[in-house]
């Protein structure tokens, strides 16, 4: 017999930085906090409401009115709540239910919404929405490479100082440092092993919201960026190199120079 229940709306947002758990539970003392570990939060509002915070920045709400989202959101990235989610990364999914558990585009489908089904739905999208982020900021970065690889290609050169290089180095860097740092692992949780529904569902969620393959493809892509800015970088260091020695040159031949005009004298 299909369970037959109504839609529950489960949203995530990324708000691009991390933050701070320890501070949040300070504040959030009048929701039900279910879950913790070092990493993440997971509060329950009602029967089949809950939200998650995880520190990477991943914000998750399961069946929250649009009032408490904005509020939360609000709180945590200190902006008002009329704007705080208008330009988050964010990723919307349908819980519906039923006797099968399926994923699909936009659509969870499960038998029943209880504590462990809600930590392993929010966790995958929390994942999922941070990946979206760092394929936004990735992308900006090969945008921007690629400007200049044409400048190269048109006209054997480009307009690109030493400064702006590093800055471009060390934003590649800081972008790998903290995909590093936050998303290191993508192991399933350790509730998701404890029936076979929680591990189908982890599974088909991690199938379709493609998030090994994502990581694998922003890791790539940063790899092509940082061997795109060590050729340019080589090629300012054969430029400066080359000024450098024509104005050894030039010196030099002044003062060879300097020395006949002397000696004529």
């Amino acid at each position: 017999m299909t369970i037959i229940k109504m839609h529950l709306k489960t949203t995530a947002y990324h708000l691009e930085k991390r933050i701070a758990l320890s501070t949040i539970r300070s504040q959030f003392e009048s929701y039900e906090l279910i879950k913790r570990e070092h990493s993440f939060l997971l509060y329950k509002i009602t029967n089949d409401s809950y939200i998650y915070i995880k520190d990477y920045g991943s914000v998750v709400f399961i069946n929250c009115t649009n009032g408490l989202i904005n509020q939360i959101v609000s709180f945590l990235t200190k902006k008002k709540e009329s704007s705080a989610v208008n330009y988050l990364p964010s990723e919307k999914y349908n819980i519906t239910f039923s006797d099968t558990i399926e994923v699909d585009f936009g659509a969870i489908q499960i038998k029943e919404l209880n504590d462990d089904i809600a930590h392993i739905i929010m966790l995958n999208l929390a994942q999922s929405v941070a990946l979206m982020n760092y394929v936004n900021k990735t992308s900006d970065l090969h945008d921007k490479t690629l400007v200049y690889s044409k400048q190269l290609e048109k006209t054997g050169s480009f307009k690109l100082s030493k400064i702006q290089m590093r800055k471009f180095i060390g934003k590649t860097m800081n972008l790998k440092n903290n995909i590093a740092e936050n998303l290191f692992v993508f192991d399933s949780p350790d509730v998701a092993w404890n029936t076979k529904d929680l591990s189908d569902l982890d599974y088909k969620l991690k199938d379709e919201l493609d998030i090994i393959k994502r990581h694998q493809g922003i890791e790539n892509s940063l790899n092509v960026i940082k061997e795109n800015l060590d050729l340019f970088n080589d090629i300012l260091q054969h430029k400066y190199s080359s000024m450098l020695e024509w104005i050894i040159i030039i010196l030099i031949l002044f003062e060879v120079v300097q020395v006949i005009v002397e000696k004529s004298i």
